[in-house]
């Protein structure tokens, strides 16, 4: 089988990102919707709906073989490309008024008291969860249709988690409808579920950044905008401005994105989480070696397993720590 062309892999990369980050602002506001909260203005997604309008009309001439963009080009050369940078561009900029009002929220001392910030958090992931899912499920449709089985099969295994995200973020917002007052405990339980939103939130519009710079000669720590005070750091550590600005998203410094790096972990996301649960770098990659997730890790840890042992355990069916049996010494 011929491989796909780099025309229709650059426009339908472009297409589907955009077609999810333009998703995740219309989840975001059926979120606010049905918190009924009031973090939006009322024309939030008007933008949103025209970018779809246009980018379902992309895809269909992209699946006649009829790409959005050309890598032979310098510069965008039609007035469709040049209306699909402005979208990613307005993309981009709600990206980044997101990540820094998720920032404010999660920082509120007592959720349960604010509940504003708290529908906000759970809007949140809500929409970091369904622009992962938007994306992946348009990629796998695209490549289906440009006879790109391999590609698609790609996306296809990713699929099912980030399905189960979604409805995971659906419950969440469910549950902050209630009228009813928050409990701290829940509240509390959002923050640490969030912590990665406003993250997640300055990782998409780095991959907004590297695609509206697809025709730049180089991509450099300027386009990622990292400031140049903090620049140099990561062009010492010798991480290229593309990946230095992930980890940048994610607050990693560039002695951070090293050490990770040094044990195998090269993905920022993935660092994070782990990060999150409490896991240095060490005992991270021993868990992932084992394929547990952190959500199962942390509790077998926790409770004084190593990975190995939890993964012993797990096979013969316990999925309790504290049913687990424990050597003479009670170790």
């Amino acid at each position: 089988m011929a491989p796909l062309h780099k025309d229709l892999h650059l426009s339908a990369e472009f297409l589907a990102f955009l077609r999810g980050g333009c998703y995740s602002q219309v989840m975001l506001e059926s979120a606010a919707s049905r918190l009924s909260a009031a973090f939006l203005k009322e024309d939030y997604v008007e933008g949103a709906h025209e970018a779809l309008d246009k980018i379902d009309g992309w895809l269909k001439e992209l699946e006649d073989n009829m790409p959005l963009f050309s890598t032979s080009w310098t510069t965008p050369d039609t007035f469709d490309a040049i209306n699909a940078m402005g979208f990613m561009k307005e993309l981009k900029r709600d990206l980044l008024w997101f990540a820094d009002r998720a920032d404010a929220a999660l920082v509120v001392p007592n959720l349960a008291e604010d509940r504003q910030s708290t529908k906000l958090l759970a809007a949140g992931v809500l929409r970091s969860a369904a622009a992962r899912f938007s994306y992946i499920e348009t990629l796998n449709e695209i490549f289906l249709k440009l006879k790109a089985p391999e590609r698609a099969q790609q996306f296809a295994a990713e699929a099912p988690e980030a399905k189960g995200f979604l409805q995971t973020a659906h419950t969440i917002i469910d549950i902050f409808s209630d009228d009813n007052p928050y409990s701290e405990e829940l509240c509390e339980r959002l923050r640490i579920e969030a912590l990665l939103v406003p993250s997640s939130m300055r990782a998409y519009a780095h991959d907004a950044r590297v695609l509206l710079h697809v025709y730049s000669k180089e991509f450099t720590y300027e386009l990622a905008e990292i400031p140049p005070e903090e620049a140099q750091g990561w062009f010492n550590m010798k991480i290229p401005a593309v990946a230095a600005g992930y980890w940048y998203a994610y607050r990693f410094t560039p002695q951070d994105c090293a050490h990770w790096v040094s044990v195998g972990i090269r993905g920022a996301p993935l660092a994070a989480y782990w990060r999150r649960a409490g896991f240095a770098p060490e005992a991270a990659v021993q868990w992932i070696q084992q394929g547990v997730p952190p959500i199962i890790a942390v509790e077998w840890a926790r409770a004084g397993f190593d990975a190995q042992r939890a993964v012993a355990m797990l096979q013969k069916g316990i999925t309790d720590p504290s049913k687990a049996p424990r050597n003479r010494d009670g170790e």
